[in-house]
């Protein structure tokens, strides 16, 4: 078997001191970050990707996957280094970390290759040491990598996307809004633990078809998902779970704890970056379900109804092999595979894009979200309709930006309303008390007041009733434009969602569009609106 120690070995490790972390509840973390060094004995086109693990005293480990960047580069060799990783040195319920090991996937003519052994980068005691840690890699006590990478069949994967754009009723696609309701039946939770039990039934009654589960979502911290994806696995059902790597590291939570000790595949993804380009910190954004071989959900949401269950999201699902399978093919991704590239037609009725995807159209160029948001944008003709969390001033490969590119549909005579989550609107601390008085007298972000200052109707959105820290039940992240094309997913449309790990729905239908349209209609009529400029 081809091993990766073949082409690339680690060469050494370090490790910073301790220094504070707060998450987005205030909660105080200790963290001390390290590096990984590599060299590659091969072109730069060779890449690298790390899976480390984490143990603790009572038993459990945590597992990541860490990006690496190039450096030092020849034609012929090059050294890697990881982004930085973060280790929490002691939780509050798993004890001190005994040892951190890692093992790496090298990145090779489309097929991914694993290291024969998992490696010391830090053993336990040296995390009683305060100040930084410098050690070379060697293969003393390594012991044998277990862990493997798998591919999806990229013709196969052409041929679904031929299908899907020749016959869009097979994607049996149902568009799926929160409403701010999470007992409702029809809120995306009835539909995930619905096929969760389905899963349950399949492997007991049809050992022979496909029953995983493969989570890629943001953050899963809900405690109904949790014990459902537990109960699965205890009954058979192979679950896989993919974060980012704050979620799982940065808490206290009893959800993500469980989990960790539940013997199921959790992988936090580190996918920092020190792109200038990045607004605020890049992450595994990703928001999307595969159960089986054949039923998918894709959406706006995490998987936090119990927390956030009052947010106004959107999402789809669908009932076909074939988004299953280029879903699939994202997920097999971030735990470290290569994606496989195929070829897409942007005009099709459906494109499911990744921000890190091998979509290409027929000029071999690689199709990705923010490429297809500007694009559509260019073509609109009659109305852009849009209802964000955030925006930003997103940026396409020849420093066009979506807002210049809103501004511009408005001056030729398109109709554009934007719907945004009011309280992200403005500058400053988004976290902290404030009356509505106060909110309303901030500055605008810049890419805001630019709209505003071009006449574009805008829309901020409050909850109708008044808290500490005001508040915006809009986290969608949906566009509607000439009544029948609809964007929506994980991707926010600012620069870092370019960077980070996300999802955006294309598609062209009428009925669909109509839906998301309602969907619109009512948060406006249903909350607190502001209008910040004179045109409706």
């Amino acid at each position: 078997m081809e091993y990766a120690e073949q082409y690339a070995a680690p060469t050494d490790a370090y490790l910073s001191a301790a220094y504070p972390r707060r998450n987005e509840f205030k909660e105080l973390f200790f963290l001390r970050w390290g590096r990984i060094h590599f060299r590659v004995d091969w072109g730069i086109d060779m890449n690298v990707k790390v899976i480390l693990k984490v143990f603790h005293e009572d038993g459990t480990f945590e597992q990541y996957g860490v990006h690496t960047d190039p450096c030092d580069v020849e034609w012929n060799r090059h050294r890697r280094a990881t982004r930085d990783i973060f280790i929490h040195p002691q939780p509050m319920h798993q004890g001190r970390v005994t040892c951190v090991k890692f093992s790496y996937v090298l990145h090779h003519q489309f097929r991914s290759i694993p290291s024969q052994y998992e490696y010391i980068f830090m053993d336990g005691h040296e995390f009683w040491n305060e100040g930084e840690v410098r050690r070379h890699v060697t293969g003393q006590w390594a012991t044998p990598n277990p862990y493997r990478t798998h591919e999806r069949d990229a013709g196969q994967l052409q041929r679904d996307v031929d299908h899907m754009n020749h016959q869009f009723g097979s994607l049996n696609v149902v568009p799926k809004f929160t409403k701010g309701q999470a007992w409702h039946p029809y809120h995306p939770k009835r539909y995930i633990h619905d096929l969760i039990d389905s899963m349950i039934w399949r492997q007991q009654t049809e050992p022979g078809r496909p029953c995983g589960i493969k989570v890629c979502v943001d953050c899963i911290d809900d405690g109904d998902f949790i014990r459902h994806l537990i109960h699965a696995h205890r009954c058979g059902v192979p679950v896989q779970c993919i974060v980012d790597w704050r979620k799982m590291t940065l808490t206290n939570s009893g959800n993500y704890l469980a989990l960790k000790r539940s013997g199921i595949e959790l992988l936090g993804d580190v996918c920092t970056t020190r792109d200038p380009m990045a607004e605020v910190a890049t992450d595994m954004h990703n928001k999307f379900i595969v159960f089986g071989d054949e039923d998918a959900i894709v959406g706006s949401f995490n998987i936090t109804f119990d927390r956030w269950g009052s947010n106004w999201e959107s999402g789809m699902t669908f009932r076909s092999r074939g988004v299953c399978n280029l879903l699939d093919n994202i997920f097999q991704a971030c735990r470290g595979g290569v994606i496989q590239r195929y070829g897409i037609d942007p005009y099709a009725p459906f494109n499911l894009l990744y921000t890190f995807n091998r979509s290409a159209m027929l000029n071999g160029r690689y199709y990705r979200p923010h490429h297809a948001i500007l694009a559509e944008i260019h073509r609109a003709r009659h109305s852009i309709h849009l209802c964000l969390f955030l925006i930003g001033d997103l940026r396409g490969e020849h420093g066009d930006s979506v807002i210049d590119a809103l501004i511009q549909a408005w001056r030729r005579g398109v109709y554009v309303r934007v719907i945004l989550n009011g309280h992200l609107a403005w500058e400053g601390d988004p976290a902290r008390e404030r009356s509505m008085h106060d909110e309303l007298h901030r500055p605008l972000l810049p890419a805001v007041r630019r709209l505003q200052e071009a006449g574009l109707p805008i829309a901020l959105v409050y909850g109708v009733h008044d808290r500490p820290v005001p508040y915006s039940p809009v986290h969608s992240k949906q566009c509607v434009i000439d009544e029948h094309i609809v964007l929506d997913g994980s991707f926010n449309w600012y620069n870092t969602s370019v960077l980070s790990h996300d999802l955006l729905v294309v598609v062209n239908n009428h009925e669909v569009a109509r839906l998301y349209l309602e969907e619109a209609r009512q948060i406006l009529e249903g909350f607190r609106v502001i209008w910040i400029s004179q045109s409706r």
